[in-house]
């Protein structure tokens, strides 16, 4: 009897899980730890520590608009391995810092190695490996954020009140590194054919005699696609929908402190949404393969909407109940989700610069958002105020999806 074998793309999804359990984990979603020490022992504003987060979603945003390029000169797999290395001494280079610029500096080259590790390259890579199950890899991968801030955000909260913000630094950049070089060196592949694989799910659209290795993949040039209104305004709503859902992963720590909760209750409560994000990727990961593009959008959109809303009454149990719907369902749109709205509805002929064009959007809401929030708590002592003008713009978002994803689809193609 035949044991049917387990496809080697699944050991990639594992390699980048790693990534971003750790990496993900760490640099994304504990920076909210970090800001009220910070600024409390070197006397920065919170608008000021918020611009290190500005700098790495710029400095993201550059690299995401010229992933096409990119691409075309360098190769993905060596820009991997160098930014294994230049990461962890971006991130210990912080624990060295007695001023803002120098925050600042370390910032751009800590932006510069996430870019090389993460979101950018792991969608491309999976999307290489997967015709179909595409969106339960990409879930299955991008849930480790999730679960590394699960993991990650009460063990820096402990350090930091044990023994200070500049060891959180200096411990987790040795972990960062540790992870990293484990699954760039020894797990990832670039593309199945690497090791003389197709992509799963490839013999359901070839015949068993089609190479395919030679074939054009569909899809629309970006060149082409950049001058439509259509491919525009999903850019646009693309941008908004994930600054504005993103904002509670950012700021959900320092608010529930703002509002009464303690530091440790706050640290536990964000590390509970950490799992639900990580369970919500999985989640949302079938729910594309399953119900397509134009519903699992719609609906991930609509849970980040509740969650936007409930951060604002998070002093109520029922609030902080949306805040984790927010959290778990809509959080995931933007690494779950996003790749496969750009894949099923341009195609894989352009991806890498479709894609990127489309990561440099939500760059440039990343890069506003922190300071536009930062700025709020400054301005008005709460975050709420902003909360309320990201609720008002998510909803516009979620009309431009509902008129232009397409409707008559069922499921995913491939």
């Amino acid at each position: 009897m035949k044991t049917k074998k387990i496809f080697p793309g699944w050991l990639v999804v594992l390699g980048g899980l790693l990534i971003m359990v750790t990496i993900g984990g760490v640099a994304w979603n504990c920076v909210s730890q970090y800001i009220k020490p910070v600024c409390a022992d070197l006397g920065f504003s919170r608008q000021a520590m918020s611009m290190c987060q500005t700098i790495n979603s710029l400095v993201s945003m550059a690299i995401s608009l010229s992933w096409g390029y990119i691409l075309r000169h360098f190769s993905l797999k060596k820009l991997m391995r160098t930014a294994v290395f230049t990461l962890p001494i971006a991130y210990y280079g912080y624990s060295l810092s007695g001023s803002i610029w120098g925050f600042y500096a370390c910032s751009v080259l800590l932006g510069l190695s996430l870019a090389f590790l993460m979101t950018l390259p792991l969608s491309l890579i999976i999307s290489n490996w997967f015709d179909e199950k595409r969106g339960i890899a990409l879930g299955v991968c991008f849930m480790g954020s999730g679960l590394g801030g699960m993991i990650f955000n009460p063990l820096v909260a402990r350090i930091i009140l044990r023994f200070g913000w500049r060891t959180a630094y200096r411990s987790m950049a040795g972990v960062m590194f540790a992870a990293a070089f484990i699954a760039v060196f020894f797990l990832l592949r670039i593309r199945p054919e690497e090791v003389g694989l197709h992509p799963l799910g490839w013999e359901k659209t070839h015949g068993p005699g089609d190479g395919g290795a030679d074939e054009m993949p569909e899809g629309e040039d970006f060149r082409d696609l950049i001058r439509t209104t259509r491919f525009r305004l999903i850019a646009l709503s693309l941008c908004i929908s994930n600054t504005a859902i993103g904002c509670i992963t950012q700021c959900l720590s320092p608010h529930l402190s703002d509002n009464g909760y303690s530091i440790q209750t706050a640290a536990w409560l964000v590390s509970l949404g950490m799992g639900l994000l990580a369970v919500g990727k999985i989640l949302l990961g079938e729910i594309y393969d399953r119900v397509g593009t134009r519903r699992g959008t719609l609906l991930a959109l609509t849970c980040g909407l509740i969650g936007v809303i409930g951060m604002i009454f998070c002093r109520s149990r029922l609030a902080l109940a949306a805040v984790y719907l927010g959290q778990g369902i809509g959080c995931s749109f933007g690494t779950v989700g996003v790749p496969i709205v750009v894949q099923n509805l341009f195609g894989k002929k352009d991806y890498a610069s479709n894609f990127g064009f489309i990561s440099a959007c939500t760059s440039v809401g990343g890069a506003i958002s922190p300071t536009l929030n930062g700025a709020v708590f400054d301005h008005f002592g709460s975050y709420n105020p902003a909360f309320a003008l990201w609720a008002v713009l998510l909803t516009g978002a979620l009309a431009v999806y509902w008129v232009l994803l397409p409707r008559e689809e069922a499921h995913l193609k491939g």
